[in-house]
């Protein structure tokens, strides 16, 4: 979109929107509706996660200013996902506005001539060259949070939860939420049934939008997030489902095996499964082999994932149910058992002092959601692998009225995520989940990924640009990957995989 171009009236074609020389592809997907909204001053193109009820497609409709306003204002209570693109023609700015879900964040380049929007990091950058913010990618080597509208790329933005993003020919202003002030644990009713209520909110999450069962699946990785969720899809619609998960080897795997084959029984899934040890990380074939393929923050294993859509994009399946964010409902509050302490992580082994001091200056200070800030990262690294296989995420642990639910309930059903252990126990009359869980973990296909590439990526490391900063120890990762790679310490091993992830992205 150009500046220029911003005055210019607004066509409508074929589910695209052009303004003179500048175009706008809303996502076209049978869960969303996008509504144009036209003012003599302004433009808002509003694409919203359907309800049931709601019709489906793309409108537009001409209005007063006041009114546009209005519909904007009610947004506020859109109870699902939604994001908002705003053209101002008397100030010549372009906004956007994510919701408090950010299910798929857009990334945003501008500059004095205009604003390039998408969704496709890869597709946005192209083959042009970039220059890296130092400070944020010292913060990711070092394993701390860098959530924020800035990125890893100079003069890149990132849509974030609640933020509002606004390019104008002076550059891009930032203006984040307020911070929400969680008022702590609340006393429940005597014999309140807490495990009900959390099973039929998570269904009423999933019922409330437009379900189509020959057309959905669910992941099932055998865990407990991915469990309930499954289980109420499948309570909402019937036996028949599509389910997928990444099954692994060892005794993790045979555990894991047995949990995925009872949930599979109870839920009536038509199950579609993948060797992990088969996609391991840094192979020939892997999108990190490409400059910019995979973003450093996005989820450690595309290569599972890629061959999961890809089958179920075959099936025509256009919509997954995850259990991303179970974890993140069951916070600890300052002085209870398990809240976070002051420190952060471990000194990183690849930084040098001065570098540690840097990352930590650039660790993530984002406004308090009822979302927890690893529920918009752990969907941002998703996102674009949903996408680009024409599938729409349901997150049902990503709303904030379930977030909220769960962080007033006393510490009894927080801790150790009893609540969720109890309520799957209680549907499922099996105590696997509640006393006897071995959980999986990607690590052995992790390390093995890294000494099967070995060669490939010693030779990354030694023609890295990031290996010419004097703040990252390029002799220390040279020997982390020329050693023994399942001899290495917990902290070694997962900064050693952060590290070649971001010198993977700039290639």
């Amino acid at each position: 979109m150009e500046f220029d171009d911003l005055t210019s009236p607004i066509d409508l074609i074929d589910g695209g929107l052009f303004l003179g020389r500048s175009r706008i592809f809303p996502v076209r997907h049978r869960l969303l509706r996008t509504d144009v909204l036209e003012s003599d001053d302004r433009i808002a193109i509003v694409s919203c996660e359907r309800f049931a009820d709601d019709l489906e497609g793309i409108g537009l409709s001409r209005l007063s200013d006041s009114a546009l306003q209005d519909r904007l204002a009610e947004l506020e209570e859109h109870l699902l996902d939604f994001a908002v693109l705003t053209i101002d023609r008397r100030r010549r700015t372009i906004s956007y506005r994510a919701s408090p879900m950010v299910s798929i964040p857009i990334y945003l380049l501008a500059d004095q001539g205009g604003v390039s929007v998408d969704w496709d990091y890869a597709r946005l950058l192209g083959t042009r060259e970039v220059e890296i913010v130092w400070e944020i990618a010292l913060a990711q080597i070092a394993g701390l949070s860098t959530y924020g509208p800035t990125t890893i790329v100079a003069g890149m933005h990132r849509a974030t939860a609640g933020a509002t993003l606004t390019a104008s020919m002076r550059g891009v202003d930032v203006e984040l939420p307020v911070a929400v002030d969680h008022d702590g644990p609340h006393e429940i009713s005597p014999g309140a049934d807490i495990e009900s209520r959390l099973f039929e909110a998570v269904k009423a999450i999933i019922e409330a939008r437009p379900f189509d069962p020959s057309r959905t699946a669910v992941e099932l990785s055998g865990g407990m997030d991915s469990a309930l969720t499954s289980i109420a899809a499948a309570s909402v619609a019937g036996p028949g489902l599509m389910s997928l998960g990444a099954q692994f080897d060892g005794e993790m795997g045979a555990a894991q095996r047995e949990r995925r084959a009872m949930l599979r029984e109870y839920g009536g899934f038509d199950d579609l499964s993948i060797p992990a040890e088969r996609f391991a990380p840094f192979s020939p074939a892997s999108l990190r082999r490409n400059r910019y393929g995979v973003w450093p923050e996005d989820e450690n294993y595309p290569e599972m994932f890629e061959a999961m859509f890809g089958m179920l994009q075959a099936a025509g399946i256009d919509t997954i149910v995850s259990g991303l964010g179970g974890d993140e409902l069951y916070i600890a509050y300052q002085g209870e058992e398990g809240a976070p302490g002051p420190d952060g992580p471990p000194a990183c082994p690849f930084l040098t002092d001065r570098g540690q001091v840097i990352a930590n200056g650039a660790r993530s200070r984002y406004p308090t959601g009822w979302l927890q800030e690893t529920c918009w990262s752990g969907a941002a690294s998703q996102s674009q692998r949903v996408l680009r296989y024409g599938l729409w995420p349901i997150h049902p642990y990503h709303n904030p009225l379930l977030a909220r639910f769960v962080s007033r309930l006393p510490r009894s059903y927080r801790r150790d995520r009893r609540l969720l252990r109890d309520t799957l126990s209680k549907l499922l009359g099996n105590q696997v989940f509640a006393a006897d869980y071995v959980k999986e973990t990607f690590k052995p296909v992790a390390l093995r990924g890294i000494a099967e590439n070995r060669d490939y990526l010693i030779d990354l490391l030694r023609r890295s640009r990031l290996s010419q900063h004097p703040d990252i120890e390029d002799r220390a990762i040279l020997a982390a990957l020329s050693g023994d790679i399942g001899a290495l310490d917990p902290d070694t091993y997962n900064a050693l995989f952060r590290v070649l992830k971001i010198f993977c992205f700039f290639q």
